[in-house]
């Protein structure tokens, strides 16, 4: 090892000591060692923004240091409509990791092409093809501008949101969404389903659902479940085509 190399890094051990026992001022005094100019840049979280994409909208300059503030780096990744949030965090002396949680599509709507939508309603720029999604159809939901127009379609997927974090098995289970009346939603799913139709009301959709999956569970010997309508508070109504 050259004396060079072995003078650097002793200035860097010690730069690291002042950087953690003075949290005001040592990582300004840290971003002046070029030891801890960025070497990397890992990049989790994406599965539909391209991890090129995410290093070049993030912007971080060859010559920046890993304990620079990267909170603009983070404003412009959250500016990408497929971004929901974006944290750059220092991994080491000299990496940084670019963390994202993107936006989530939740059902597929006519514009007039089929196009994914995430739980507030807004068209993303998406191939479903391209990148397979497998995503229920809301019916009659109107698009305008980029965007579900209709109130009524706006709280049906923002209730898809919900349940696909509670409950991802069931949404990848259902095959068409529409509102039902007396203000709920009917999910039709697909064949072979434990049921073929579920009813939700759009108020206290997820504690519904828990209580239709219950019931499903309970009548599930005694023969296909046809239609399971949880809209009515403190009970479940139960269609069943028992077995021969």
């Amino acid at each position: 090892m050259s004396r060079q190399t072995r003078r650097r890094l002793a200035l860097a051990g010690a730069a690291a000591v002042l950087g953690i026992g003075s949290p005001l001022w040592g990582p300004a005094l840290l971003r002046t060692v070029p030891a801890f100019n960025v070497a990397g840049i890992d990049v989790t979280g994406a599965r539909y923004v391209p991890v090129d994409d995410a290093r070049t909208l993030a912007g971080i300059l060859p010559d920046a240091s890993a304990w620079d503030d990267h909170s603009e780096a983070e404003t412009r990744l959250e500016a990408h409509p497929l971004v929901e949030e974006a944290r750059v965090v220092r991994q080491g002396f000299n990496r940084l990791s670019i963390e994202l949680r993107e936006v989530r599509p939740v059902a597929l709507v006519s514009a007039p092409a089929l196009e994914p939508v995430d739980g507030k309603g807004m068209v993303l720029p998406l191939d479903p093809a391209a990148h397979a999604l497998d995503l229920p159809i809301l019916l009659q939901a109107t698009v305008e501008a980029g965007r579900v127009a209709d109130e009524d379609s706006r709280r049906v997927l923002a209730v898809m949101d919900r349940l696909d974090r509670l409950s991802p098995e069931f949404v990848r289970r259902v095959s068409e969404i529409h509102r039902s009346s007396g203000d709920a939603i009917e999910f039709l799913l697909l064949e072979g389903s434990h049921a073929e139709k579920v009813i939700l009301p759009l108020d206290d959709a997820e504690v519904a659902f828990l209580r239709a999956e219950d019931a499903i569970g309970e009548c599930a010997d005694r023969g296909r479940v046809v239609t399971v309508d949880a809209r009515f508070r403190g009970q479940v109504v139960v269609e069943i085509e028992e077995s021969a």
